[in-house]
């Protein structure tokens, strides 16, 4: 098993085989980007999934009229899948994201994606099990710092 295979054993390819992965890596592309880029913001299309090899992603949501808001919901490391909205209709990201450090990533495009989930269903069915459980977790993550302000209101009364 390859190195990138083994990275995202865990997340996104859990339970796909290995010929499954290698064809899915093959139509990847790496890229590097600086700290700080901007990869995607808030509901705009989502043309891209990203799987993080180095660095790391930090998604936010946006607070329109106050531009120094801490709005970080969750931060994603190496091995983790970003972008899944580019398989999820109505295809627009929920969050926007931002490199932390310089990070080194594979990218597929929607189209791509859709054909390879259009030609086997098996892989489709992987997939969207996995996406399934990402959005379970953010959805913790949310719940988590949703609670903890609830708290800080009711203690300072914010």
């Amino acid at each position: 098993m390859s190195d990138t295979m083994e990275l995202f054993a865990e997340g996104l390819f859990k339970g796909l085989a290995p010929d499954e992965t290698e064809a899915f890596l093959r139509r990847c592309q790496e890229k590097t980007y600086p700290d700080g880029t901007n990869l995607f913001m808030e509901q705009t299309a989502a043309t891209k999934l990203y799987l993080i090899l180095n660095g790391g992603i930090d998604l936010h949501f946006e607070m329109p009229k106050h531009e120094n808001a801490y709005t970080k919901i969750a931060s994603r490391k190496q091995g983790a899948a970003v972008g899944w909205s580019a398989i999820v209709p109505p295809y627009r990201y929920r969050l926007s994201g931002y490199c932390k450090d310089e990070t080194t990533l594979l990218e597929i495009d929607r189209d791509t994606l859709h054909v390879i989930f259009e030609t086997n269903y098996h892989l489709a069915y992987i997939f969207m099990r996995n996406i399934a459980v990402l959005t379970g977790e953010r959805l913790h993550q949310v719940q988590d710092k949703l609670a903890k302000a609830l708290v800080d209101e009711a203690v300072n009364g914010w």
